[in-house]
């Protein structure tokens, strides 16, 4: 029989706060007495905003979510057999608010038919103290419920809190929101083990299990390559199960029983080991050894007194093979470096030899006289290496490793004069003639007068927008006591939910791979909170990665630390932006101070020219990222 939790049965719930950083507790061992459901998001789903039940371990990356409306977390799969339900039902939930609040919190479990019915289990209304940072909260509600075959779990959570903002997070290991149901069966426990061909245990390793298209369940495997996977009993049995490391595939089964308890998972995955010689076939000691593969760096160890180095189980694939070694001969260090690509399908052992001859030979004196008299070449090739070399806007792809990758959110910060807004205008240009959809919104300048600036860039901008591949919305001119004359535009660039209304016009009639522009952020944050301006920021940076587009926003440095570090944690790059006075001239510099691939860490110098734009200026030519 059902039970609903109301209000007048509050005394029958245990509430506890305890500080954010306590213990995370761990997956329970007896399913014949509780079964910890985590909180997920998982775009891939296909539940509402990709937000699941799994009894997998969190995914690591932080999710949160404002509770002025209901958010919710369906259990995938779906039962296939019954489910009772007896006991308390425990939830452990993240909050946090803007300001210490009581927070009055609607808590439910629903059943979701397989006809699509909707039953709910129990609900709640409870108040809890909620502070400004990050507090852990227990609760507990009694329940007796029997779950169909066929059917779903589904939790949900919202406050009835207008004014004050209540943040629920989860998903990382220290923000592990769960439900913990009392059950009596329905569940079975899977050790999956993952070897190499020598029977090696592989650790490490990504696990992804797909019931029907869908994944169910993500893991990883442990020191010893177990990993126990825990999942309700499914009518046919089997599922696709796929482990990758480092970013390949090296295991996929599919028709995987689920009945079975116990099973070893061979991985392709090769030992290389590297041999660096020098001319004369002894080994180079010392030398830098780096393994990447599609410009990533997959493993960097330097060589023994052998010369060798193990670079144990990497996936079957193409790496390229680096050898970097730094010759000291007399005041002078000569670089050397040898690169090769290496097809990996078995365990191999490669050699590799560097154009230098052994210490001993080096020291002798005719090598010396020969050095001693080459000095003056190379003192021409050392001062040559520190003159100034521009470059164009294209410089940018080698300073980003290959450009900004698809599906992100990317940070513009700098102070005034800096250049925010000519880098997002080069942005822009670059993301339109690659052939990508842009949405422009506009918030610090009139629309005509951007519409200007770009056309420095590319007189025929016009044409992009009768094409429908470059829509701007107006978030100025009404500031500015002017009437828009654009399709999309908003009274108040405080009104975020309009604008967020907006943007998602636009981006249902743009399409997929669009991308996103905001210029700027920063007046928002004189009117708002940091709190509504991160989740509004998070939101349209999902929105926009939902379809494979980016989402770029400009942002000043007279924003508090904590507001500007709670921006930057929802930002999958950051580039930053420096001016200063130097020799009586305004002197710019731009770094990526976060990216998740391979780029250039270090500060690059510009100017800016009226007619080009953004002009790179490198010492030495400029460094390549190989």
């Amino acid at each position: 029989m059902t039970k609903f939790v109301t209000s007048t049965l509050m005394l029958m719930l245990m509430i506890s706060s305890m500080p954010h950083n306590t213990p995370a507790m761990g997956q329970r061992t007896d399913l014949q007495e509780r079964i910890i459901l985590y909180a997920h998001t998982d775009p891939t789903a296909g539940t509402r905003g990709g937000n699941i039940l799994s009894t997998a371990p969190p995914y690591g990356q932080q999710r949160f979510a404002t509770l002025d409306k209901q958010v919710t977390f369906t259990l995938q799969p779906h039962l296939a057999s019954n489910l009772t339900v007896e006991g308390s039902v425990n939830y452990r939930l993240y909050l946090r608010s803007q300001d210490k609040v009581t927070a009055h919190l609607n808590i439910s479990l629903f059943e979701v038919k397989a006809s699509g019915y909707v039953l709910r289990v129990s609900s709640a209304m409870i108040s809890l103290p909620v502070e400004e940072q990050i507090g852990q909260y227990v609760i507990g509600i009694p329940i007796r419920h029997s779950f169909s075959p066929g059917s779903t779990i589904t939790f949900s959570i919202a406050s009835r809190d207008d004014e004050k903002p209540i943040i629920l997070f989860w998903d990382a290991e220290r923000t592990d929101t769960y439900v913990s149901l009392p059950i009596g069966g329905g569940f079975i426990t899977i050790t999956l083990q993952a070897m190499d061909m020598n029977e090696v245990p592989v650790s490490g390793a990504d696990i992804s299990i797909f019931i029907n298209n869908v994944r169910v369940w993500m893991g990883r495997t442990g020191r010893m390559g177990f990993a126990e996977v825990v999942l309700p009993k499914y009518a046919n049995g089997s599922a696709e199960i796929i482990l990758s490391l480092k970013g390949v595939i090296i295991n996929r089964t599919r028709q995987f029983n689920l009945e079975g308890t116990n099973i070893q998972l061979r991985c392709k995955v090769y030992s290389l080991q590297v041999e660096v010689l020098d001319i004369l076939g002894s080994p180079v000691e010392e030398a830098n050894v780096l393994i990447l593969r599609n410009g990533s760096v997959i493993g960097k160890e330097k060589t023994s007194e052998k010369g060798n180095v193990k670079f144990p189980q990497l996936p079957e694939s193409v790496y390229s093979i680096e050898v970097n070694y730094e010759l000291a001969i007399l005041a002078f260090t000569i670089p050397l470096a040898e690169k090769t690509l290496y097809d990996l399908s078995s365990n191999e052992n490669v050699k590799i030899r560097l154009p230098l001859l052994s210490p001993w030979i080096l020291n002798s004196g005719i090598v010396t006289l020969i050095l001693i008299a080459a000095i003056p070449t190379i003192i021409y090739i050392r001062k040559r290496k520190r003159r100034i070399v521009e470059y164009d806007f294209s410089y940018f792809d080698v300073i980003s490793g290959g450009g900004i990758s698809p599906s992100s959110t990317v940070m513009i910060s700098g102070p005034p004069g800096s250049g925010k807004s000519v880098l997002t205008n080069h942005l822009l240009m670059s993301s339109l003639k690659n052939g990508n959809p842009c949405l422009f919104i506009t918030n610090v300048e009139f629309p005509s007068n951007i519409r200007r600036e770009l056309e420095t860039f590319e007189p025929r901008i016009t044409e992009y927008e009768k094409a429908s591949r470059l829509i701007f919305i107006d978030s100025y001119s009404a500031l500015g006591g002017q009437e828009s004359t654009e399709e999309y535009s908003i009274s108040s660039i405080e009104d975020l939910t309009g604008l967020g209304v907006k943007i998602s016009a636009c981006l249902d009639r743009l399409g997929r791979n669009t991308d996103v522009f905001l210029d700027s952020l920063t007046p928002i944050f004189a009117i708002l909170k940091g709190g509504y301006i991160t989740n509004f920021v998070h939101s349209i940076g999902a929105k926009t990665k939902g379809l494979n587009g980016r989402f770029f926003y400009t942002l000043g440095t007279n924003v508090k630390r904590e507001e500007l570090n709670m921006v930057e944690s929802v930002s999958d790059c950051i580039i930053e932006m420096s001016i200063s006075d130097k020799e009586d001239e305004n002197r710019r510099r731009l770094r990526i101070k976060k990216m998740k691939k391979k780029h250039i860490e270090s500060w690059i110098d510009f100017r800016i020219d009226g007619d080009r734009g953004l002009i790179f200026r490198v010492k030495g030519g400029g460094k390549m990222l190989r």
